[in-house]
């Protein structure tokens, strides 16, 4: 099965707002943070913001690339999220690299940054399998509560 990049629908935000996960990924629920809910609404068919569809056209879950470099450098960054039901079924890596293939040929980035809570263990085994490397961290709080982050990069 083959995954695509496509521009968001109000649909597609109207299904991710309701995503919840099992255990300590409940940290990415999407319907407890006022923000998140608020960004995904704004991010309908924005540039740079994407949901991922299967052959089908089920929706799979959906990416963000935005600039995270200093005032005079681009450096270009992904945030990822898959649908609930997909998770830890071993389809992380078939994803990721879909997400960074083709976001790589609609926006033309030779090197990428992500970042990924150090407890999501699975995640970072996968970003590493699509040949991301660990570049630094930082702490962020996070609805009271401190977590680390890892910072991760993949150049071509």
């Amino acid at each position: 099965m083959k995954y695509k990049l496509r521009k968001r629908t109000k649909e597609d935000v109207s299904e991710f707002i309701t995503w919840t996960y099992d255990g300590v990924y409940s940290f990415y629920d999407n319907n407890i943070q006022k923000e998140k809910i608020d960004s995904f609404l704004q991010s309908i068919a924005t540039d740079r913001f994407y949901s991922v569809i299967d052959d089908q056209g089920n929706l799979i879950g959906n990416c963000e690339f935005f600039n995270v470099g200093e005032l005079t450098e681009e450096v270009i960054a992904v945030g990822v999220q898959m649908k609930p039901s997909f998770t830890g079924k071993g389809k992380g890596l078939r994803f990721i690299r879909a997400i960074i293939e083709q976001g790589r040929e609609l926006i033309g980035y030779d090197h990428l940054e992500l970042a990924v809570v150090e407890f999501n263990k699975r995640a970072i085994k996968v970003y590493e399998k699509a040949g991301f490397k660990r570049k630094g961290d930082f702490q962020n709080n996070i609805r009271g509560e401190n977590y680390n982050f890892i910072i991760m990069e993949k150049d071509w």
